[in-house]
């Protein structure tokens, strides 16, 4: 299996001053193929040819997971917002990423503008230049109602058929649905897969590594890979105070 880690493991560190280039030798220690990387950039244009001859030193693939998105409330912040996606597509190929996960939205959002003629071309354009530059583009269903709502995503690819899902094995619980139906509608639509659990705390809900909560992670794992899926898998989850010792839990568990 292609799994990577994220750097969404090691936020608190990357946000005191870690690289991201230091993840692809943890990558590498944890027997993971890669490293999703994200907007916790210092220096851009410095770190992203280092991240480049290091990923090509080691013979290890990248994905770009971005905070952009394809929605939003009004037509013009739409196609702001799909503006910066755009950007986001050329900003993945200058790390030499195979995938681009973005969001459904930053905020509120209308989704009956997937309708619109002007939306389709507007979303048909990143996804011809993602697709020139051998990039998969997986919108993910989010942490909470709104942006997880399965609904959504049904408009989304009924429009858009040619765009993938980053399938988060969690999130779907935060949008009162489960992953293993979510699996079933979306299961042919997944470009991309987000490896975490959900523990319950006090009747809340929280981000958790592989095994240790609600979610049946490795069935859902299986069961993706059993169809035929060949993409990436990225180990995504808070880290706490040590991450690397999660990630290894969660291999062990994964199996």
């Amino acid at each position: 299996m292609t799994l990577i880690i994220s750097a969404a493991t090691w936020d608190k560190e990357l946000k005191s001053g870690m690289r991201q280039a230091e993840l692809i030798l943890l990558a590498r220690e944890a027997g993971c193929a890669g490293v999703e990387f994200r907007p916790y950039w210092q220096d851009i244009e410095e770190e992203i040819p280092l991240i480049r001859e290091v990923l090509r030193q080691h013979n290890m693939v990248c994905a770009y997971a971005s905070n952009e998105a394809l929605l939003a409330g009004s037509r013009q912040e739409t196609l702001q917002a799909i503006a910066s996606l755009k950007t986001g597509v050329q900003l993945a190929d200058r790390l030499g990423a195979k995938v681009l996960r973005f969001n459904v939205a930053s905020g509120a959002f209308d989704s009956s503008l997937v309708h619109t003629s002007w939306w389709v071309e507007a979303m048909n354009q990143v996804l011809e230049l993602a697709k020139s530059l051998g990039i998969v583009l997986a919108v993910e269903n989010g942490p909470d109602a709104q942006k997880g709502n399965p609904e959504v995503f049904k408009e989304i690819f009924a429009v858009l058929p040619e765009l993938g899902l980053t399938y988060d094995t969690g999130n779907w619980l935060y949008a009162n649905t489960k992953p293993e139906v979510a699996l079933e509608w979306f299961l042919s639509q997944v470009g991309y897969v987000h490896l975490k659990d959900i523990i319950c705390e006090n009747g809340s809900l929280k981000h958790g590594h592989p095994g240790t909560g609600l979610v049946d992670v490795k069935g859902l794992k299986e069961r993706i890979q059993a169809s035929g899926y060949t993409g990436l898998l990225a180990l995504e989850f808070p880290g706490g105070d040590k991450p690397l010792e999660r990630v290894f839990k969660s291999l062990a568990y994964l199996g």
